[in-house]
């Protein structure tokens, strides 16, 4: 059987074994599964060894597993219409607790897709997938409300398209693509890895580019240029963007900024003068709108009202034929330090062994040479040090997003590890409708 890349490996189910059971108080039927660094509620019939497939947190399973699992709320959706599961008609993977115990994601066994399989299909740990032969098994939870129109120049199936007179060169703009969870990504770790850690900000991002474009040609230029003429047809033009959706007029008339102010176009002039050519620049804006509002529920960072921060976390190159060169964690902070300009708080740089030398007391017990276990307590250090904690930087009092660790390679490489306090409190605002602003845009 071939699995197709997941759409988003965030949201997408994974083969595991599970290693670890920790007994839960006052819980006669459930009991927490350690899968991933993540606590789980499994039923008590799970044991060490088993294999099954994870789903974490804020996924949406498909209407053909939920059915066919009986794991619908309403009976009358299950394929047995006798039985009742606890997922409602979204199927979201909500951060719940079971009598005071946090569950974070979902563990099922191999036999809850034997429906979707061929004959002779078979799975290894590790396995990753969204759909299976076809049929889809679970993606990211996005609510009803969501804006999901894409960008011009995404060119992506239902992201948007190009317009015909578009200035955008293909390979020139790239949107960030999002970052993959630290704990999924364990097992791409070395020892002499040198890393940054960066605390993760809650706003919303934003992109500055100046790029190579296409140059509007008058219409004697556009015949000589038929004529064979060498008319130069490209310059470096300025592009801005937010997560996934440019914000340019002249590329996106309408570009549903969800704010009633351009936040996006705010920050892209106070950075764009800093821009050389062929550079981009990736950041996160966050605090209040300028005629009021803020850009993220209760997450301030220390803003006035009226006031917002743009935090830089990473830098590019791209060159005339498209080839983007990354700007190190290091030289991001260098760059904007030396322009007065915001990155990303830094919290550590060195190597992942020094960083766990420093931090644990049994240093001298860690077998850096194994396959397994100390990137566990790596993953363990990181929550304990970075997670769970009120957010330093805000006047009033709400659990820190999180961290980013970034792994210096020549490429961009960073995985993130969120706060499960976080994921409660998105969870709850979920609950009330809240609109999550990074979804939409």
């Amino acid at each position: 059987m071939k699995l197709n890349t997941p759409k988003n490996s965030n949201y997408s189910a994974i083969v595991v074994e599970i290693k670890t059971i920790v007994p839960l108080e006052n819980c006669n039927n459930v009991q927490h599964a350690i899968i991933m660094g993540n606590a789980v509620v499994v039923d008590k019939s799970v044991k060490v060894g088993d294999v099954g497939i994870y789903i974490p947190l804020e996924t949406q399973l498909s209407k053909e597993y939920l059915s066919k699992n009986n794991l619908y709320r309403k009976k009358e959706l299950n394929v047995d219409p006798e039985k009742a599961g606890y997922f409602e008609e979204n199927g979201r993977i909500r951060c719940v607790k079971f009598r005071g115990n946090k569950s974070e994601g979902l563990f099922m066994p191999l036999s809850s897709i034997e429906f979707f399989l061929n004959k002779g299909d078979e799975f290894k740990l590790g396995n990753e997938f969204d759909e299976l032969n076809g049929v889809e098994i679970c993606k990211k939870y996005i609510p009803k409300y969501s804006n999901t129109s894409g960008a011009p120049g995404s060119g992506k199936k239902g992201k948007g398209r190009i317009a015909r007179e578009s200035k955008l060169i293909e390979g020139q703009f790239r949107f960030h693509d999002d970052t993959s969870m630290l704990y999924r990504n364990l097992h791409k770790l070395h020892p002499n890895d040198l890393i940054s850690i960066t605390y993760k900000i809650h706003g919303t991002s934003t992109i500055s580019s100046y790029i190579l474009c296409k140059k509007p040609l008058k219409w004697f230029e556009r015949g000589l240029k038929k004529l064979g003429v060498n008319i130069v047809d490209t310059h470096y033009d300025n592009v801005y963007a937010s997560r996934k959706v440019i914000k340019n007029e002249d590329l996106n008339p309408n570009p549903q900024h969800y704010y009633n102010e351009d936040i996006w176009g705010i920050a892209n002039n106070q950075l764009k003068d800093f821009l050389l050519q062929g550079m981009t620049i990736y950041g996160e804006v966050a605090g209040y709108l300028p005629l009021g509002g803020v850009i993220q529920k209760d997450y301030d960072y220390g803003c006035e009202p009226n006031e917002h921060k743009v935090y830089i976390y990473r830098i590019t190159y791209t060159n005339p034929q498209g080839k983007v060169f990354e700007f190190s964690a290091k030289q991001v902070q260098d760059w904007c330090r030396e322009r007065n300009l915001k990155a990303v708080p830094q919290l550590y740089y060195g190597t992942i062994k020094d960083f766990m030398v420093f931090h644990t007391a049994e240093w001298e017990y860690l077998n850096f040479d194994a396959d397994f276990g100390w990137q566990d307590k790596f993953l363990g250090l990181i929550k304990q040090l970075y997670n769970e904690k009120d957010c330093n930087i805000c006047n009033v009092k709400v659990p820190e997003e999180g961290c980013v660790i970034r792994i210096e390679k020549n490429e961009f490489e960073a995985y993130k590890q969120k706060s499960e306090r976080f994921y409660l409190r998105e969870t709850k605002l979920l609950d009330e409708d809240a609109r999550d602003i990074e979804t939409e845009n």
